[in-house]
């Protein structure tokens, strides 16, 4: 018996019907792809977002300048340009907040005079714009940003908690179990939601940083060659992601699907 085969049957034998148990394994196997995709893309990014950041634009205007200076000119005044506290930089990084009405920047861009630091303070003040302007889905993915933070922290807890007061109660698989996934699927699709929306969004507020860029002459055309390097390497990022999130959707309703085959075979 090969190792496909045994894989079936490891699910087949709890009660999981063939078709289910192979769908089950073509999805977790293309979601560790995906996964090696997604942090190749991310190493991809960090260099290319590093070799812009040590490259000094000859304008020398610093991205907190051009950021101060595009939103004054877009009547947004009422903005602010701030360094991102640790915990900020760590699990959201730059961006802009509706409710503080504040861009954050991280440490290493604040402040500096870098082509990455520019363009990204831009990208920024895009993105700023694009909310004060109510566009409506750049305000729901700045929202659905904070449930994909914690939408795959608290999904394994959550699940388990269902699973551990069912058999403690009931000892078997039951209603907390499938209550317990279902808040899982509900901040994991939040997620997919957010992943979704960070293509339209980010691309829009890439564009917006280009036209600024452009109009301001704070970088000339090498430089913006660096800084459309560093754009399409998120892009590209963010569709990974995209996809990563879309099989973990399906994965969890094979989850569902398989656990309640196997309790109604019990």
């Amino acid at each position: 018996m090969n190792v496909w085969e045994k894989m079936i049957n490891f699910f087949t034998e709890k009660g999981v019907s063939r078709g289910v148990a192979i769908a089950y394994i073509i999805v977790s196997a293309l979601i560790v792809l995906m996964a090696v995709v997604v942090i190749v893309m991310r190493i991809y990014l960090m260099i290319a977002y590093h070799d812009g950041n040590t490259q000094k634009t000859k304008d020398g205007r610093t991205s907190s300048q051009v950021a101060r200076e595009a939103l004054d000119k877009a009547g947004l005044k009422h903005i602010g340009v701030e360094r991102a506290g640790f915990f900020r930089a760590f699990f959201i990084g730059n961006c802009y907040s509706m409710t503080k009405k504040t861009i954050y920047l991280r440490k290493g861009i604040y402040n500096k005079d870098t082509i990455t630091a520019v363009a990204l303070a831009l990208q920024k003040v895009g993105v700023a714009k694009l909310c004060e302007k109510g566009d409506a889905k750049t305000r729901t993915r700045n929202i659905m940003q904070i449930l994909s933070l914690v939408g795959p922290i608290l999904f394994v807890p959550v699940v388990m908690i269902g699973f551990v007061v069912d058999y403690a109660i009931f000892a078997h698989f039951g209603v907390f179990s499938i209550v317990g996934i279902a808040i899982g699927f509900v901040l994991t699709f939040a997620g997919l939601i957010a992943t979704l929306l960070n293509l339209p969004v980010e691309k829009h507020a890439n564009d917006l940083a280009l036209e600024t860029i452009k109009e301001t002459k704070v970088l000339d055309e090498q430089e913006i060659v660096v800084v459309k390097k560093v754009f399409k390497a998120y892009i590209v990022s963010y569709v990974c992601e995209f996809i990563v999130a879309v099989l973990r959707i399906v994965q969890i309703i094979l989850e569902i699907v398989m656990n309640a085959q196997i309790n109604s075979n019990k």
